[in-house]
Parts: structure tokens; C-alpha cells; sequence
């Protein structure tokens, strides 16, 4: 067994969530004692080879259980907006170092980049040199470390105050004996998990402790870890951003379950949808045009045809293709679902990305042939830095890159995915039938159509989540910040011949809990009826 016991010394645990920065990550995340425990490793001038074995062989391991506080028993403190001065600037003494620095971002080959490694090494060891004559750029950079002359930027502290000002990172089933002194020392010098404010006691503890929060596939918490390689990677990302430039923590998304010991497990409803985060394959957009969610359909067929039409579309199974012989697949099958900024005070609708959501319980061979299609997609299409380009029809340009963890919110499945007794629609839902006319003021018509609307958003939601809710309220105008109206989005389905559906917001609640993500109506394949959990909003 391998026990990390962490203590919060001042009562509070100073970390902001990776994926929205006005809310603090809680429960901590392993890849955070992680990455602090590698911060520790290279504390001494010279790393100690039996700590680096140890944290190499810590990688290896698979996801920890913890034993920390349930949500209920934290307390948040309210987040307020803090105006910082920015880092020191410089006087261009390393003006070598960031030469160096982007001679080595640009080698190819294994000669070349040990070469420029190498010369960055000697321009980061070079003495720094005393500019009697500075230059006019130089002299205004000086002027600019006066306090009077260095500007702010706004800054967030979202804070945790456990009830229990402590965690432990529980590896129950492991033989860290050969490591363990190599692990105490590494501990010892750890001096802070977060915020350099949240300081800590970092220790190895032997006795028995029973696990809160589990992995588990089921679990409705994504919490990040780690996997082989993560020291490297680590590493590595260091020599690029040399604490300074913006950077995201390298980690593998795992869901985790919170239960007490001995305490009954109900299960929620859950959607057609996997909620786990591996069965997310997210892009984010990294240029290009900036199309808000009334675009969505455009963005999502145009992601279909790059990923099946273009690569196989013909002979696929119907829970990719979507397609059975006789017509539309009457199985669950792969949504191609753009991502847009809404739900916030600021939010303006803006697609920030998209994801190829899995149905839950697609086939291993299935999986694997997406995959491959996603990855022939890659290699083919894709650019010197990664990017992929989405176009087509009225679409312009929509430049993405697949991430595993995105640092927007947006972009985290567990945004889509809580488990909540309320949803309210992002983008407006496709009926399945025609409710009549919403906007007829004659002898209650609109009434009528609300009902039948509600009734069929009901039956909608059945056969998702396999649960009717108790309420539905409808509306053609958005009831998120940042959604759209429904006369923002074109008609659906596009096509001649095929009249186009209704569309409606909805404010749908239910009377148990229910897991997403929930995507409803006949759009819910192409973004169209996806439905943000709002309970506690």
C-alpha cells in the first residue's frame, strides 16, 4: 500500500479548477501532487536519480482512490476580481536565451536539436552583461519596472475551506517498498499543492484508510491523472515555457465516484451518451473563423463528412455511420456536436470547439475503427502544427486542433456531463412532431403548440435518458446567457423536400437525478437540442 497524506496548514486549499477559473478544483487533483512532486525532484541542483525512479515508477500506476471531504462539506470562498502587477520585464539580457529558444522550437532532426540544445544551455549559464549605453527600447523597458509604470492584470484566487483540512492519496493494491524512502524525500520538500498561498505538510502515511472518492467509469467527478511518460512530458513543457509562457498540465481525464464507506449507491438515469471522458474525442479551435452556436449545424456536418464520408463513410456500422439499410440507424449512435460559450455572465455563443460524443456501450471494434478514422483524418489533413481545417457550403474556414484536456470550460466534457435534475437547452431542440403554431395568437393555439411541444420534448427525453421529467417550459427566446433565438439558426433539416422542424428552447427539470450529456430531437446528432445541467447555476 502507498498512503500520501496531504495537509492543508493554513485550512485552505488555493487551486483554480483547470477548466474554469472563477471556481477552485476540489477534490485536488493527482496530476497536481504529481506535478508538485516532480517541482520536488528537481529542487536540489541535481536531480536525484533514486527520486526520479520512483516518481518513473509512481507513473505507472494506476489512477489513486482519495479520502477527502464530499462537495457538501467545503466551503467556497466568493471570487472576486484582483488587479496584480505582471511579471518583471527585462532589459534584454536574454535576448540569447529567447533566440536560442525558438532556434530549438524550430529544429528537425536529432542533429540539429541537440545542437540548439546545446546552445541554449550555454545561453542560460552565459553571465549576464551590464548594458552601459542602453538602447531606446531598452531604456523604456527600465522605466517600465517602476512601480508607478508596471501595469495590473486581473487575476482570480478561487479558494476551498475543507471541513477537514487534509487529503490522502490512497494506492492500496501497490509494493512501494523499494521506493518508499526515495518517496519520503520527495514529500518532506514538498512545500505547497496549487497556489504558492496553500501551503502544505506533504507526508507518507501507514495506517488504514478507507477511500471517498474512487475511480470509476460510473463516477460523475472527472478528475485529472497521470500515465507513463507524464515525467517527460513534464519536463519537457518546462523547457518550452520556462515558467513564464501559458501553459496546460499534461494529464489523462478519469471519472471518479464519491460514496462513504458502507453507504448505498443509487444509480441516476443516464443518457444514451457515454458521459466518461475517454468517449469524448474534443477539438478545439485554435483559428480561423469564430462562428457562433446558429452555425452549429454546419460546423457538425461539415466534422462528419471530414471523419466518415471522406474516410470509409460506405460499409460503416450504423452506430458510426448513423445509417442502416433501410434508412436512419434506430440504434444510439456517434454525435458530432460543436461546443459553444454559453452559461456564463459573458458568454456570447461563440463555438470555442467541437466533439465526436460516443453512444455508451460502443463496441471495442467499433471504437477502434473511429479511431482509425479520426487518425487517417490527422495524418492526411492536418498541418506542420496539428491543426485541421473544417469547411464547406456557407461555412468559412474553422481551424482545430484535437486536445486531450482543454483548459476551457467549454471544452470539458464534465461542463456537459454533471449529474443535475435540471437542463436547459444551449441550442434549440428539433421537435419530432409538429406542436402547431407557438406564435398564433387565435383561440389558444400557442397554448396548444406549448403543450404538444412539452409533450414531445417529454417523450424526447424518455427515450434518451430513459426518464420523463416532471416539467418542461418552452420558449423561442434563449434562456442561457449567450444561447441564440431560434431564428438565429437555419431551418432543420436543410434539405428539399424534407419540411423543416419546429425548434424550441426548453427549460426541462426532472424528479431524480439524471447524467448527461442530453442532446434531444431529431438534431441531436448534429448539435442541434444540446442541453447544458443548471442545477445550482
Amino acid at each position: 500500500m502507498l498512503a500520501i497524506e496531504v495537509e492543508f496548514l493554513t485550512g485552505r486549499y488555493v487551486a483554480t479548477a483547470h477548466h474554469d477559473r472563477e471556481r477552485a478544483e476540489w477534490p485536488p487533483h493527482p496530476a497536481r501532487l504529481f506535478s508538485a512532486l516532480v517541482a520536488a525532484l528537481h529542487e536540489p541542483d541535481q536531480a536525484d536519480p533514486a527520486e526520479r525512479a520512483a516518481l518513473e515508477w509512481l507513473e505507472r500506476q494506476a489512477a489513486p482512490a482519495l479520502w477527502a471531504d464530499s462537495e457538501s462539506r467545503v466551503g467556497r470562498r466568493e471570487v472576486k476580481n484582483v488587479y496584480v502587477p505582471v511579471n518583471d520585464k527585462t532589459l534584454g539580457l536574454d535576448t540569447a536565451i529567447r533566440e536560442a529558444e525558438k532556434v530549438l522550437e524550430c529544429a528537425e532532426g536529432a542533429s540539429k536539436r541537440r545542437k540548439a540544445e546545446e546552445r541554449l544551455a550555454a545561453a542560460r549559464s552565459a553571465p549576464g552583461i551590464v548594458d552601459t549605453k542602453p538602447s531606446t527600447e531598452a531604456s523604456r523597458t527600465a522605466i517600465a519596472l517602476l512601480p508607478d509604470s508596471r501595469t495590473r492584470q486581473v487575476r482570480t484566487f478561487p479558494v476551498v475551506i475543507p471541513e477537514t483540512p487534509s487529503v490522502v492519496f490512497l494506492w492500496p493494491d501497490v509494493d512501494s517498498a523499494r521506493h518508499r524512502a526515495a518517496l519520503e524525500r520527495l514529500c518532506v520538500r514538498l512545500t505547497r499543492l496549487g497556489h504558492s498561498s496553500s501551503l502544505v505538510r506533504c507526508t507518507l502515511v501507514e495506517r488504514e484508510v478507507e477511500p471517498t472518492w474512487v475511480p470509476s467509469d460510473d463516477g460523475e467527478t472527472s478528475l485529472r491523472v497521470v500515465g507513463p511518460g507524464q515525467l517527460e512530458q513534464l519536463e519537457r513543457a518546462f523547457t518550452h515555457h520556462q515558467g513564464e509562457k501559458s501553459r496546460v498540465l499534461p494529464a489523462l481525464p478519469q471519472r471518479y465516484r464519491f460514496g462513504a464507506p458502507g453507504a448505498a449507491v443509487v444509480e441516476p438515469a443516464r443518457s444514451v451518451f457515454s458521459s466518461d471522458s475517454a468517449d469524448w474525442i474534443v477539438f478545439e479551435r485554435v483559428g480561423g473563423a469564430r462562428p457562433v452556436a446558429s452555425r452549429g449545424t454546419d460546423i457538425a456536418q461539415a466534422l462528419r463528412g471530414a471523419v466518415l464520408e471522406q474516410h470509409g463513410g460506405r460499409g460503416l456500422p450504423a452506430t458510426l455511420s448513423g445509417h442502416a439499410d433501410s434508412g436512419p440507424a434506430e440504434v444510439p449512435h456517434v454525435a458530432f456536436v460543436p461546443l459553444p460559450f454559453i452559461g456564463h455572465e459573458h458568454a456570447d455563443g461563440a463555438v470555442m470547439g467541437c466533439a465526436l460524443v460516443l453512444p455508451r456501450g460502443l463496441s471495442k471494434g467499433d471504437r477502434q475503427t473511429l479511431m482509425r478514422l479520426v487518425a487517417k483524418w490527422e495524418t492526411e489533413r492536418s498541418d506542420d502544427r496539428g491543426d485541421l481545417t473544417l469547411a464547406g457550403g456557407t461555412l468559412p474556414p474553422f481551424r482545430i486542433r484535437r486536445v486531450a484536456v482543454s483548459a476551457r470550460r467549454t471544452l470539458s466534457p464534465e461542463f456537459w456531463c454533471r449529474t443535475s435534475r435540471r437542463f436547459v437547452t444551449a441550442t434549440p431542440i428539433a421537435l419530432d412532431r409538429n406542436p402547431g403554431n407557438l406564435r398564433s395568437n387565435h383561440d389558444g393555439t400557442a397554448h396548444r403548440a406549448a403543450l404538444e411541444a412539452q409533450q414531445s420534448i417529454a417523450e424526447a427525453c424518455q427515450r434518451v435518458a430513459g426518464i420523463r421529467p416532471v416539467s418542461v417550459e418552452v420558449s423561442l427566446a434563449p434562456l442561457l446567457p449567450g444561447a441564440q433565438h431560434v431564428r438565429e439558426f437555419a431551418p432543420w433539416p436543410g434539405r428539399p423536400g424534407r419540411p423543416p422542424r419546429v425548434r424550441v428552447h426548453a427549460d426541462i427539470r426532472f424528479a431524480e437525478p439524471v447524467v448527461g450529456p442530453l442532446l434531444l430531437g431529431t438534431g441531436r446528432y448534429v448539435g442541434l437540442g444540446l442541453c447544458l445541467p443548471a442545477e445550482g447555476q
